[in-house]
């Protein structure tokens, strides 16, 4: 079956702008395992510093967590994994700037005579963030940011594993004020798009744990102003 040209043409427009999405999504997803991907390298987030102290994060994500700091306000950011220390020291120094604000950074590892001090940084090495005395530290530091009205906030970036990561949304999740954020760490292992050998990681602990929350919700319009994140980013929409 024949078409006239602009018949035709319009068909093709169509299917063009059906096709636009996946076009696109095809090309966030492939630059974003390049950009993944050069980490062993020394290149992107593999040699990322932050005032001296090494941080593996996205430069785009740092940005994003100083909107959501700069929005909520917290009295509290509870971290879980310090690795070198660097977005401890990022997050401390955005709450000079809003003026108040702790941080509680946990680790496995014994704290480490390297990380970076700051008057508004606490660290708890030794133990892991689901061990008993871990949560309860940060359960306390809660109760007082939460008695002095203030908003917690809690970034999960240890053990990626799928099952440490749902320990660790059961311990943590519900010290997250409303309004606030969770945010999940590193959901884009296991294929999504990055180390697909990887294993169930984070983004399976979020698809099991997730539905029976509906106290969260991903804000997707945070990582697709950047066209793409690591992590997603859970906001806590009521108790």
């Amino acid at each position: 079956m024949g078409y006239a040209p602009g018949v035709k043409g319009e068909l093709e427009w169509h299917a063009e702008q059906r096709s636009a999405p996946v076009v696109r999504q095809k090309l966030i997803d492939d630059f974003h395992r390049l950009w993944y991907d050069e980490a062993p390298k020394g290149l992107t987030w593999g040699s990322t510093t932050y005032m001296g102290v090494k941080v593996w994060k996205s430069p785009m994500d740092m940005w994003l967590y100083q909107e959501l700091i700069a929005t909520i306000q917290p009295a509290l950011i509870i971290e879980t994994g310090t690795a070198f220390g660097g977005s401890a020291l990022f997050y401390a120094h955005l709450m000079d700037q809003i003026g108040h604000g702790k941080v509680l950074s946990i680790d496995l590892n014994p704290v480490q005579k390297t990380y970076p001090r700051h008057p508004r940084i606490s660290y708890l090495g030794g133990y892991s963030s689901t061990h008993l005395q871990a949560v309860k530290e940060a359960g306390l530091a809660a109760i007082t940011a939460v008695q002095g009205r203030g908003a917690v906030m809690v970034v999960l970036d240890s053990n990626h594993a799928q099952k440490h990561v749902e320990q660790e949304l059961r311990c943590y999740a519900q010290l997250v004020t409303p309004s606030s954020y969770l945010v999940v760490e590193d959901t884009n292992v296991n294929g999504h798009p990055v180390y697909p050998d990887h294993g169930p990681g984070p983004a399976e602990a979020l698809e099991t744990w997730l539905p029976q929350h509906p106290e969260f919700a991903a804000d997707a319009r945070l990582p697709a102003r950047m066209l793409f994140s690591m992590h997603t980013w859970l906001r806590k929409e009521r108790t």
